[in-house]
């Protein structure tokens, strides 16, 4: 039984046969296209910064903008995660037990 990352290598392989601008503007419309449904979901109901990511990535294999703003996004992303995890060690540092400090104050 074949793997995903078998299946992936013999897509990808395919995908490579194709002549550059055929690649181009096929993966111009299909990550365009998951780019902007992340944005409609961003309002809508659905993971919409998943969906932007994925765009981003897959406009990355061809295109090196995307993948400047994937870099962007994946730094900042991990700034963000670094700051949750400062201010979640410094809220349990704060001297209460864990289970006080994870109740909301008045309860």
């Amino acid at each position: 039984m074949a793997t995903w990352q078998d299946r992936w290598t013999r897509i990808r392989a395919q995908i490579d046969l194709l002549p550059r601008p055929v690649r181009l503007v096929a993966v111009a419309v299909v990550g365009g296209t998951v780019v902007l449904t992340g944005v409609a979901m961003l309002v809508l109901p659905g993971p919409g910064i998943l969906a932007i990511l994925a765009g981003l990535a897959l406009l990355a294999t061809e295109f090196a903008w995307a993948r400047r703003w994937l870099d962007r996004a994946r730094t900042a992303g991990q700034a963000g995660v670094d700051k949750g995890r400062d201010a979640w060690q410094r809220r349990r540092a704060g001297g209460a037990p864990a289970a006080e400090a994870d109740t909301p104050p008045g309860v």
